[in-house]
């Protein structure tokens, strides 16, 4: 009577899977990406960046997945995230194309969730004007002043500013947005300017003092 064959310990079989891939002349498996987060920093795939320490973790848009897939981050979300990631290390700005809105918001709030980063977002419309995105005026205790909208405020403090419907601006706004993403300057309504921080510290440094700027209503950008 033949006598069954015993069974493969589960260990070697696993320990023989690179051999056989070898033999076959199979390409290794990938390795999946993941989120893994220690003291000071977070790494996305292969991708480390700095964890931020949020002062106003409200701002912080853990709240913000609901279109996201549930559960575990989805690899093709993680490879977006990490691509993120790296345009934040060269300090690039970025821009995310589909077909659906709410999700590419979510993506992007996710990445701020993940890395720490405290987030500004603005929604734009063919209704929107220059005012919209700069400051709006209001009367407290019978004088007008004027009150940062999300655009500078992301801009002084140095938030992720999350533009949506990027596509709907009219002409008269595409000049205001590519100044102020290329070259961080911005004239605001209130008669401030907002100044890029290297020119910024440039004037500190050839004897201006941040009384003298402040008087010529020059605000700095935040080097982020």
């Amino acid at each position: 009577k033949s006598r069954a064959a015993d069974p493969v310990p589960l260990v070697a079989a696993a320990s023989m899977l690179p051999l056989v891939r070898r033999r076959l002349g199979l390409s290794p498996p990938r390795l999946l990406r993941a989120i893994c987060s220690r003291a000071g920093s977070t790494r996305i795939g292969d991708t480390t960046v700095a964890l931020r320490a949020a002062e106003r973790i409200e701002l912080v848009g853990s709240a913000n997945r609901s279109l996201l897939p549930s559960g575990s981050d989805s690899e093709e979300t993680l490879a977006t995230l990490e691509w993120l990631a790296k345009k934040a290390l060269l300090r690039q700005d970025a821009m995310l194309l589909g077909e659906s809105v709410g999700t590419l918001r979510s993506l992007a709030f996710r990445f701020c969730e993940v890395t720490g980063r405290e987030a500004e977002h603005v929604s734009i419309s063919r209704d929107t004007t220059e005012s919209d995105l700069k400051q709006r005026r209001e009367i407290r205790g019978g004088s007008v002043v004027y009150s940062d909208l999300p655009v500078v405020q992301a801009a002084v403090n140095g938030r992720v500013l999350i533009i949506e419907g990027l596509e709907k601006a009219e002409r008269n706004l595409l000049p205001i947005l590519n100044n102020l993403l290329e070259n961080r300057e911005m004239q605001l309504d209130s008669g401030a300017f907002l100044v890029h921080p290297r020119r910024y510290d440039k004037l500190l440094a050839e004897g201006a003092t941040e009384a003298d700027l402040a008087a010529r209503q020059l605000v700095r950008c935040h080097d982020d």
